[in-house]
């Protein structure tokens, strides 16, 4: 009876323990599925208006629970369904929570995001930049995955100034490699992504054939994964790219159709590069009317924004064959100019992403290159190592069997020794000099590394090749000729120098006339108006101001002296 008495005791503090377990355990699992079911519910639905909301309620439940890791992915599926460009403020918001956090591959995924919510709004000097950034923080957090992903900015952005074989090189390679790895839906999703771009790309290059084998692969694609018809809209899309880049524009406008049904069903807002393809297909099959409005709307958003696409100068050609037809000289004259203005944006972006992406390039190279020489550097250090130990050896053989020498010789060794006395304090003094060199390349963040460089080389020609003497110089200007823009400039000028860009003017300026004083004795006996404009001062008044903040005299009171 007693034995009885002791197990149901243990029974019940068995099941009390347990219960008091579980119900720890609900607890967790309760916290953890609020925020999974409402993943699920974004994740499910068909709506992207729906999603958005959803998406809204995400972030103001993680920021009630106190949860930044939650948080952040909020600001992630809200950037990815926002329906206007407010998913670039959620970009931002990413982007701060990622730094206060310390979170490198969160911050990298937050310049992605703008990246790629610039290229949307055709923001393209900023998406350019964000898209280098975000690649370099996934190099650096050796994160081969989403290096890959952030490749697809990079990629888009060679299409859209022309350079359509690299494109494909750059695309191929990451298709190709999500088509083997499709372990997720995150992996499944981009290797959708990658192939329609492939799709798109090759009809640009009039590569279809090998866009039969894709189309088929992608269409196969959905099929097989029902839960992306979400995003099918973007295969019905580049299926029609080609059809009409082989000029089957009836066949294409039936496919765009289908495209526009699906956004029109889960309430996406339909890209303006879905309606300038829609036009263009009305436009060579001969239904000008048609294509007139969408032309315009198009034409007049670049002229409020005075932001668009590159690609969509065939809509202000359009204009210019139209009036020829149906409208006045005034018309026509105006049609031209509007056309040459797109044509002088055209080339500023083309210019400015061309830069960018040469620096890229160079830097990939040179990635690549220190991989595949990884090796015989290792081996050129084993061999420089056992060439050391070698040596080593043969002078301690010699030392030792020349003892007797050594002591005639303490002259000389007394000489050898002051020789490496005098070496080794030199040294402290190179290692100096090379860390005064060296970059810190966190202080000037966000701007990533390709670009630090380039500004802070073009900097130090632009000194060398007194630039500065350049008569009344805007920074906007010098940011132009530097390749770069005024922001960037001026705050690598201030962290560099810890100076504003007119006072760095001024003081390369200043530094320029003590020499011309110092080798030049004529130089001070020439009118001021003169020595201000050849300094490049707007005006010898400006100059003569600058001049006694400087000195503490009037330039006439200081030459004279």
């Amino acid at each position: 009876m007693t034995k009885f008495r002791r197990l149901y005791k243990f029974l019940l503090l068995f099941i009390l323990f347990s219960y008091c377990v579980n119900g720890q355990e609900k607890t967790e699992v309760k916290e953890f599925s609020k925020f999974e079911k409402i993943k699920t519910k974004i994740l499910s639905t068909k709506d992207r208006e729906e999603a958005f909301l959803l998406s809204k309620n995400y972030v103001t439940l993680a920021k009630k629970e106190g949860n930044s890791k939650e948080l952040l992915d909020a600001y992630d599926f809200a950037s990815g369904t926002a329906t206007d460009s407010s998913g670039l403020k959620y970009g931002d918001s990413i982007l701060t929570l990622a730094i206060k956090l310390h979170d490198q591959v969160a911050i990298g995924s937050s310049y992605f995001t703008i990246a790629n919510g610039s290229i949307m709004i055709y923001d393209y000097k900023r998406a350019i930049e964000f898209s280098i950034t975000s690649y370099d923080y996934f190099r650096n957090q050796n994160s081969d995955e989403l290096s890959r992903k952030s490749l697809f900015t990079i990629g888009k952005l060679r299409l859209i100034i022309g350079e359509d074989e690299e494109a494909k090189k750059l695309l191929k390679n990451q298709y190709l490699y999500f088509k083997k790895h499709q372990i997720n839906n995150d992996s499944k999703l981009w290797y959708s992504t990658f192939l329609t771009a492939m799709i798109l790309t090759n009809a640009k290059l009039k590569e279809h054939k090998e866009n039969d084998l894709l189309i088929k692969e992608a269409y196969s694609f959905y099929s097989k994964n029902r839960d992306f018809n979400f995003y099918k809209f973007h295969i019905y899309f580049s299926d029609a790219y080609n059809d009409f880049s082989m000029g089957k524009y009836s066949s294409a406008i039936i496919k765009i159709n289908n495209a526009l049904d699906i956004m029109h069903k889960i309430n996406y807002r339909v890209p303006e590069n879905v309606s300038f393809l829609l036009a263009q297909c009305y436009w060579k099959s001969g239904e000008t009317e048609k294509a007139f409005p969408i032309f315009k709307q198009i034409r007049d958003n670049y002229f409020k924004n005075r932001k668009t696409s590159p690609s969509f100068r065939p809509a202000f050609d359009f204009f210019t064959e139209y009036y020829k037809k149906h409208g006045t000289t005034e018309q026509q004259l105006a049609s031209m100019n509007d056309l040459l203005e797109f044509d002088k944006y055209e080339r500023e972006i083309h210019k400015y992403i061309q830069t960018k992406l040469k620096e890229f390039d160079e830097k990939y190279k040179i990635e690549e290159d220190e991989e595949s020489n990884t090796l015989s550097e290792i081996m050129s250090y084993v061999i420089i190592c056992l060439s050391s130990l070698a040596i080593i050896y043969y002078v301690f053989k010699k030392v030792k069997s020349n003892k007797t020498r050594e002591q005639n010789n303490i002259s000389n060794t007394q000489n050898f020794s002051e020789e490496k006395i005098d070496e080794e304090t030199q040294r402290p003094k190179t290692t100096e000099v090379f860390a005064q060199e060296e970059i810190d390349y966190d202080i000037y963040r966000p701007i990533n590394k390709l670009t630090v460089e380039q500004i802070l080389k073009a900097m130090n020609s632009f000194e060398s090749s007194f630039g500065f003497l350049e008569q009344d110089l805007k920074l906007t200007s010098l940011a132009q000729k530097l390749n770069t823009n005024d922001k960037y400039l001026s705050k690598i000028i201030k962290i560099k120098t810890g100076k504003t860009f007119n006072a760095y003017l001024t003081d390369l300026r200043f530094k320029y006339l003590d020499e011309k004083l110092k080798t030049d004795s004529q130089f001070k006996n020439q009118k001021i108006k003169d020595i201000s404009s050849n300094l490049g001062f707007g005006s010898p008044e400006f100059f003569a101001t600058a001049f006694k903040e400087e000195y503490g005299k009037s330039p006439k009171e200081y030459f004279e002296s």
